[in-house]
C-alpha cells in the first residue's frame, strides 16, 4: 500500500475517492447512529489508463575492491578538518581522518605534509596549534574511550613528544599556549559536557573555559605538568566547542574567542570582561584577523562561512551580524571562495586567511 495516499470525497458525500497500491479506488460510505461517515462496503477499484514515459540513465558500474581498499596499509584521506595557521603565515596545522599534520605554505614548489609526531601513534588526534614564538612546537588533544582527553606537546624538529599531566578525567578542545616569553606559559582550553559520541554520563560536570599554567620541556623530561588549572566564566557554548577556535592576545592578557556566531575578547587581568569584535547573522564559521582582539578599536574584517562559501567584510561594526543574504547582504561583503570552503583560520599577524576545500587548502591575502 502507498505510505502516503492522497484522497478525496464525492460531491454527493456518499464515497472517497483514494489512491493506494498503484491503482484508485472508491471507497462507499455510510452514517452511523452518530451522524458519522463510516465505510459501508469494500473498495472497488476505478479502471483508467495513463500514458508514462520514462528515461533512465545507462546504469553505471565499477569493479572495486572494497575490501582491499578499506584495509590497504597506505589510504587516501579526504577530509581535512581543525586548519591554523602559524603567526606569520608560514606553516599550518591540521587533522586529517584522525591524524594531525604540519604543512609549509611559503618558498614556492609544493610542500609535503609532516605528521605531528606522537607518543600513541594509533590514537586520534585533533584541536592543533602553533605555540607563539615556538616555531618547530605544536599542542593537540588525543582521545582514548577510556582516559578521554589528553594534551601533547610535539616538536616538530626533533620528534619528540610530551604528555601533559595534571587534567581530570574529562573531554577537552582547543588546547592553546600563550606567546609569552620564555619557558613559562598560559594554556587555555574548552572542556564540554559530553555528547552521544563521546557519551554523556561520566565526566560530564564543569562544562566550559579553562586557564592553567606550563612550564616548556628542556632537557629529557618526558611529561608536562599543568599547574593551577581553574574554570574561567565565559559565554563559550561547549556545545559549539568543535568550531570554536581560542587565541591569547596581547601575550597573557587577554583571550580570543571565536565560534560558529560570534568573536570575542576575554578579559584575563580580572573580571573577565567580554568584549564583541564580531558576530554572523547565520553563519557556521566566523573569524576575525587576531590583530582585532589586541586592539578592540572601532570595526574590524571578518571572514564568514555562509551557505558553504567563504565570505569576507573589510569593516564591520560589533553590532552589525555579518550576513551573505541577497538584499540584505553585508555593505562591502566579499565572496572569496569558488565552490565552497570551510575551517577558517587567519595568520596571526591577520595577512592571511586559510580555508579548506576539498583536498586542498586556499590562502587569501587581505
Amino acid at each position: 500500500m502507498g505510505t502516503y495516499p492522497s484522497f478525496a470525497f464525492t460531491p454527493e458525500d456518499d464515497a472517497v475517492i483514494i489512491w493506494a497500491a498503484g491503482q484508485i479506488y472508491r471507497v462507499p460510505l455510510a452514517k452511523n447512529a452518530q451522524g458519522e461517515h463510516v465505510a459501508a462496503g469494500e473498495p472497488q477499484a476505478i479502471p483508467f489508463a495513463a500514458h508514462i514515459e520514462k528515461r533512465l540513465a545507462e546504469t553505471r558500474t565499477a569493479k572495486t575492491d572494497i575490501k582491499s581498499v578499506e584495509t590497504a596499509d597506505i589510504q587516501r584521506v579526504y577530509a581535512f578538518h581543525e586548519l591554523r595557521s602559524d603567526p606569520k603565515g608560514e606553516k599550518v596545522v591540521f587533522q586529517a581522518s584522525g591524524a594531525t599534520y604540519v604543512q609549509k605554505v611559503e618558498g614556492g614548489g609544493a610542500h609535503q605534509a609532516q605528521k605531528v609526531p606522537t607518543l600513541h601513534p594509533n590514537a586520534p588526534y585533533f584541536s592543533p596549534s602553533f605555540v607563539p614564538g615556538e616555531k618547530d612546537l605544536v599542542v593537540h588533544a588525543r582521545w582514548s574511550d577510556v582516559n578521554f582527553t589528553t594534551f601533547e606537546l610535539a616538536d616538530l624538529a626533533s620528534g619528540a613528544a610530551y604528555e601533559f599531566t595534571g587534567l581530570p578525567l574529562g573531554r577537552y578542545y582547543s588546547p592553546v599556549l600563550c606567546g609569552c616569553s620564555g619557558s613559562k606559559r598560559r594554556i587555555a582550553f574548552i572542556k564540554t559536557g559530553g555528547d552521544y559520541l563521546t557519551g554523556d554520563v561520566v565526566a560530564t560536570a564543569g562544562e566550559g573555559l579553562y586557564l592553567g599554567e606550563v612550564t616548556l620541556p628542556s632537557g629529557s623530561q618526558k611529561s608536562i605538568e599543568i599547574k593551577n588549572v581553574h574554570f574561567i566564566p565565559s559565554e563559550i557554548d561547549g556545545d559549539d566547542a568543535l568550531h570554536t577556535q581560542l587565541q591569547f592576545v596581547d601575550k597573557n592578557k587577554k583571550l580570543l574567542v571565536q565560534s560558529s556566531q560570534r568573536a570575542f575578547v576575554i578579559d584575563l587581568s580580572g573580571e573577565y570582561k567580554h568584549t564583541t569584535l564580531a558576530k554572523g547573522e547565520m553563519s557556521v564559521e566566523l573569524a576575525v584577523p587576531p590583530t582585532s582582539g589586541s586592539s578592540m578599536k572601532g570595526k574590524t574584517g571578518v571572514a564568514i562561512v555562509d551557505f558553504f562559501q567563504v565570505y569576507y567584510a573589510p569593516s564591520v561594526a560589533a553590532d552589525d551580524a555579518v550576513w551573505s543574504k541577497p538584499a540584505k547582504a553585508t555593505k562591502g561583503l566579499m565572496r572569496l571562495s569558488v565552490d565552497g570552503g570551510h575551517s577558517i583560520t587567519w595568520s596571526g599577524d591577520g595577512t592571511k586567511l586559510f580555508w579548506f576545500l576539498g583536498e586542498s587548502y586556499l590562502v587569501w591575502r587581505s
